[in-house]
């Protein structure tokens, strides 16, 4: 058997090192390449987080009261046009249907010292100190018997949770 020169070993190193360089490579690659698939995911829940919004806006529950006006009538009104048990009923089973599996959802509508608020599924909280989240914020406006324009300000928010 023939001994290695110092050119031999020179030779196995630079072979040795490619071979580093080339994992190495493929492992930032392969990382690069996972990042877009992760902001398309997120950013197909932000889309999940303003249709959900526009849905609870724009659909009744009743004719002509949406499924946020009659939360804010609940939250301001002493009688108001939709039963606040029943809203809430009706507005979990929409929740149910329309949310992302493995994520909750939130809604809630405060106006100076009340608040009215939904999570679905139960026991979910509000999500504020989720790790992901993707909110969704507007007003709901509502005209009282006396004139007043009153801004009801709204948050529906996506998040994370373990599966329940």
């Amino acid at each position: 058997m023939a001994s290695l020169n110092n050119r031999g070993v020179a030779d196995i190193l630079a072979i040795a090192f490619m071979f580093v360089i080339l994992v190495l490579a493929a492992v930032f690659m392969h990382s690069y390449s996972l990042r877009p698939l992760r902001a398309a995911t997120d950013r197909q829940l932000e889309l999940k987080s303003e249709h959900l919004y526009k849905t609870l806006e724009l659909a009744w529950v009743r004719p002509g009261v949406s499924f946020l006006r009659a939360a804010a009538e609940n939250l301001l009104l002493e009688q108001p046009i939709v039963p606040g048990p029943y809203l809430r009923s009706v507005m979990e089973n929409a929740l149910e249907y329309l949310r992302p599996s493995g994520y909750a959802v939130a809604v809630s509508l405060s106006y100076e010292n009340a608040s009215w608020e939904l999570s679905w599924p139960e026991g979910a909280g509000l999500g504020l100190g989720a790790e992901k989240q993707f909110p969704r914020q507007g007003e709901m406006r509502l005209t009282m018997a006396g004139g007043e324009n009153i801004a009801v300000p709204v948050t529906v928010r996506i998040f994370e949770i373990a599966e329940i």
